[in-house]
């Protein structure tokens, strides 16, 4: 769980919020980015190790700590801006229009 965690501060956000409270092993991993939270009931049901989202409340610490799955809040803008990256590129790549992303970080 570490060594995950660690990427997702790399690569996403240092200042995500890590609830470990799923197996020793991680063998199945959810992601929906953005404001997903309510969704962690969806990941619980397909039998994910961890669940991965932008957002977490009060509430989900305790639930997912009860429901024996890892949870990971890496925050809702940095987790939905690989998405917009991209869809920059493909528009280049298919139109040839110039993209630029302006990155202006919410840390909300």
């Amino acid at each position: 769980m570490d060594k995950f965690f660690s990427l997702v501060k790399e690569t996403i956000n240092p200042e995500a919020l890590c609830f470990p409270y799923g197996p020793e092993k991680i063998r199945t991993v959810g992601i929906i980015t953005g404001g997903a939270q309510k969704e962690v009931r969806q990941a619980i049901d397909s039998g994910l190790d961890l669940y991965l989202t932008g957002e977490a409340s009060e509430y989900i610490l305790h639930f997912v700590k009860e429901e024996h799955i890892h949870y990971i809040a890496a925050g809702h803008y940095a987790t939905e801006k690989f998405g917009i990256i991209a869809l920059g590129k493909y528009i280049h790549k298919q139109f040839g229009i110039e993209v630029d992303f302006i990155d202006i970080p919410n840390p909300v």
